[in-house]
């Protein structure tokens, strides 16, 4: 009977003290059941964990709603196709001669070619000419046939050769037996790197000159924890600089039942004229920061402006129509979700239609509940006195027991 009290009482505890969020946001319905994106802006994420493993949506019935957190990187890889014009497509009793020419010529080591689906066995021979009229072997013999996809009409197929440089190149591909294979375009694939899109991070700046120390001071304060993934600096003045400069935060630390302040330098970095003056960070989370320019000698710089960005993030998630969702966050002891919806979210989330999340409010005690218009029984003053009343009660139990004991001792 004991052991069920107390298990009772625990349980009590737990639903009162678990999922303690300091904040909520609505997310705007939808009008089309779904998946969507929705992105998260700073002012929104500068009350969350700086992984993010505070975030919880909730449906009407009080349902956490699986979701799956993408965020930008600092760079990603950006492959486009770049076609090349076919100068003519010929078809002839046992071959086809595709020309296709290349302008600029550039140096090319690989051409790949948009092939309606087919799944015949065909080899051609790559040839180069500057002038459609003397042409010269590159390769003898390259496979471009069982070209074919299952989930498209057609496919890209990649054939690699000797790097050269010539203006025009010839296939000639053999159809000996079977018809000539429908080619729709000609070109290269051409990668590339790509910031990942930035979101501007809002901040009050303050600007003093230390004249004793010959340097700049700026504060910038983000009023809450915010995360930082680039500053930017825009200099006019003067032409050609190249000062030293390092990023500081304050910090507190407890040594003898007292506290200390000190400054931790958390970047070094150099302001040059000469180079970008863009700087990047993967882990920088604060509320406050200090930029301590060196100037030595010289005249401060004229610097026109500074902007915060922060690499952007989404929730991805499936969404019912006119239904009402919350978003919540701020409960420090939660750890990130795991939802099976993370092994087939696979698209970028540029695809998916857009839902925003409404402005974040505290959770105050009066709408501590998930849901605008249902309000949960653990949350009800009837609950918490049930608690109470149960807790009184265990306690009573215990003393009782302990006095009998003290009692039964006395007696031996």
């Amino acid at each position: 009977m004991k052991n069920n009290l107390i298990a009772i009482f625990s349980l009590a505890l737990f639903c009162v003290n678990a999922q303690n969020f300091l904040h909520q946001a609505e997310i705007e319905p939808v009008k089309k059941d779904g998946f969507y994106r929705i992105p998260l802006s700073p002012l929104a994420k500068q009350y969350m964990k700086a992984d993010l493993s505070d975030l919880r949506i909730y449906n009407k019935l009080l349902q956490q709603v699986p979701y799956v957190l993408i965020s930008e990187p600092q760079l990603r890889s950006n492959t486009s196709f770049e076609a090349y014009p076919i100068v003519s497509q010929k078809h002839f009793d046992h071959y086809s001669e595709i020309i296709i020419e290349n302008p600029g010529k550039l140096a090319l080591n690989n051409m790949a070619f948009n092939i309606n689906n087919s799944d015949a066995h065909k080899y051609c021979a790559v040839e180069g000419s500057d002038d459609k009229k003397q042409w010269y072997s590159v390769s003898a013999m390259q496979e471009l046939g069982l070209a074919y996809n299952n989930d498209y009409t057609n496919c890209y197929k990649c054939i690699y050769f000797p790097k050269v440089d010539y203006r025009f190149i010839r296939l000639l591909v053999e159809d000996w037996q079977s018809q000539p294979l429908k080619i729709n375009s000609a070109g290269y694939f051409k990668n590339s790197q790509m910031p990942g899109q930035l979101n501007a991070v809002p901040f009050v700046q303050s600007r003093k000159e230390i004249a004793a120390h010959q340097t700049t001071l700026i504060h910038l304060d983000f009023k809450q924890m915010q995360q930082i993934n680039r500053i930017d600096f825009n200099i006019s003045e003067p032409k050609h600089f190249l000062r030293s400069a390092q990023i500081l935060v304050t910090r507190k630390r407890e040594t003898k039942r007292q506290t200390e302040t000190y400054r931790e330098v958390l970047r070094q970095f150099e302001l040059n004229s000469g180079k970008s003056l863009m700087l990047d960070f993967e882990g920088l989370n604060e509320k406050e920061i200090d930029i301590e320019i060196e100037n030595k000698d010289n005249a401060p710089l004229t610097i026109d402006s500074i902007k915060c960005w922060q690499l952007a993030t989404w929730l991805v998630c499936e969404l019912k129509a006119n239904t009402p969702y919350l978003l919540k966050c701020g409960d420090k002891s939660l750890h990130r979700p795991e939802y099976d919806l993370v092994n087939f979210i696979t698209a970028t989330p540029h695809a998916l239609p857009q839902t925003l999340v409404k402005k974040m409010v505290m959770v105050s005690v009066s709408s501590a509940t998930v849901a605008p218009k249902v309000k949960a029984f653990y949350e009800e003053k009837s609950f918490i006195w049930i608690c109470i009343a149960i807790g009184s009660f265990v306690l009573f139990w215990f003393s009782r027991s302990l006095l009998k004991d003290m009692k039964g001792e006395k007696q031996n």
